[in-house]
């Protein structure tokens, strides 16, 4: 049985019908500006492409051929994160707040971590954990260039860890691993590659990971899970399943919205088929946990003897009333305290810099302050920083974080009005003219 004819079993032929053209049709492109670096308006005036969405803050189509963002001097400042207007819903209806608690528990490459992270506004704070670590790895790239400091980036395996976090989240994220199918128009190979096997294997994989999370989300606390697959044993019966054996949830509505399908089965799920919706794809259900939500504790780690070198650039960088960290030859901050047990940690919020003498902040640490004074660089400066040059800048001796267009560039060491180029060499560009503001 294909793909196609199975989807035919569960949904109206009418449906299928319009789902299977509108595979020939091009993909659509979306962004969530970042709202902790870069104002609308400033965005809108650097760009030439973008359609606000109908009703998520933030958030814009665009058109690459007009524009390649995704290669622009905006993008590697973290101005805006590029992902799938389907997929940008599910962190919007899981709806994380300021001060929360939240896992996202199969995050890589990250992106509804980054979304999460933004729209709490840089408080609270966020476990973002994937079972490949190379693949997390990509996650803590991307939450550094967005200077995010609300965000611990793990590497691990829920079977066993869920015993150290048992009703501690207020939510969790479960975009779970699916067969795909949802994402066949960006990628035809997933077409060739699906079958009921690999649907039945993931649903089962589905079903237990969703157990898992609901170990760790407090009374009261919720679960927003997710698919990119159009797959009704993935999707409504994998919900549908959880909530027979897990009578102390429900299924919660969301707020409608054009473009939205509901199966008559789980009617509080939503499809969305990319011939009703801007999308490529996706399916979320929003799920409540029974019981009076409490407020979480506060987690205190260990008191740490900070160095004396660091201690200043902690202050000036606002860090000062986070959790410290030192963490593979690294100081971290994070916005509050985190407990990491059986899983491997790779980022734990900000990274302020390695352990040695003497000391040299890290560009994390100037990607994430919106605290430091910076020195503004005129464009021809601003394109020789990102390139890795050196140039004059008549300013005292020391580190200084230079700055265009009102976001912050990194690091730069002066001696004797000789600006040393601290920008890491894996993320330098020859641009030519990146924002022509």
């Amino acid at each position: 049985m294909d793909l196609f004819t199975s989807l035919s079993l569960h949904y109206p032929s009418s449906l299928i019908s319009s789902l299977k053209e509108s595979m020939e049709g091009k993909s659509v492109h979306a962004l969530y500006r970042n709202p902790l670096k870069i104002g609308e308006s400033d965005l809108l005036s650097l760009t030439s492409s973008l359609k606000s969405h109908p009703f998520v803050p933030n958030a814009y189509y665009f058109d690459p051929e007009v524009e390649e963002l995704g290669k622009s001097m905006l993008f590697n400042l973290g101005a805006f994160y590029i992902l799938d207007a389907a997929s940008l819903l599910v962190p919007y209806f899981l709806n994380p707040k300021p001060g929360e608690r939240i896992l996202d528990m199969a995050a890589a490459p990250g992106g509804k971590t980054c979304l999460s992270a933004m729209m709490m506004e840089g408080e609270g704070v966020i476990l973002s954990n994937d079972l490949g670590f190379s693949r997390s790895k990509e996650t803590s790239s991307n939450v550094e260039r967005l200077g995010l400091s609300n965000v611990a980036v793990t590497s691990g395996d829920f079977a066993e860890a869920y015993r150290n976090y048992e009703s501690y989240f207020d939510a969790v994220l479960l975009d779970a691993p699916c067969s795909g199918s949802a994402m066949i128009r960006k990628d035809p190979r997933l077409l060739r590659d699906w079958s009921e096997e690999k649907v039945a294997r993931c649903a089962s994989i589905q079903k237990e990971l969703l157990d898992l999370a609901s170990k760790m989300v407090v009374n009261g606390g919720r679960i927003m899970y997710s698919t990119c697959s159009f797959s009704y044993e993935e999707d409504e019966a994998v919900v549908l399943d959880f909530l027979k054996t897990h009578p102390q949830f429900h299924a919660v509505f969301v707020e409608e919205h054009e473009g939205f399908y509901h199966h008559e089965d789980l009617k509080e799920g939503v499809h969305l088929f990319p011939h009703l919706y801007a999308g490529e794809g996706q399916f979320f259900c929003l799920l409540q946990k029974e019981g009076e939500k409490e407020s979480h504790p506060l987690e205190r780690s260990k008191p740490l003897k900070i160095p004396s070198s660091i201690l200043p650039y902690i202050k000036e960088s606002g860090l000062e009333s986070c959790d410290i960290k030192f963490h593979s030859g690294a100081y971290y901050g994070l916005t509050e305290a985190l407990r990491i047990e059986g899983l491997s940690l790779l980022r734990y919020g900000v990274r302020i810099g390695e352990e040695k003498n003497p000391f040299s902040p890290d560009h994390a640490l100037a990607v994430f302050s919106r605290r430091i004074p910076s020195i503004p660089l005129e464009k021809e400066k601003a394109l020789a920083y990102l390139r890795g040059e050196t140039f004059p800048l008549q300013v005292s001796d020391g580190y200084h974080v230079v700055s265009y267009f009102k976001m912050n560039l990194g690091w730069v060491k002066v001696t004797h009005g000789i600006a040393k180029n601290h920008y890491p060499k894996g993320l330098r560009r020859r641009y030519s003219d990146p924002l022509n503001p």
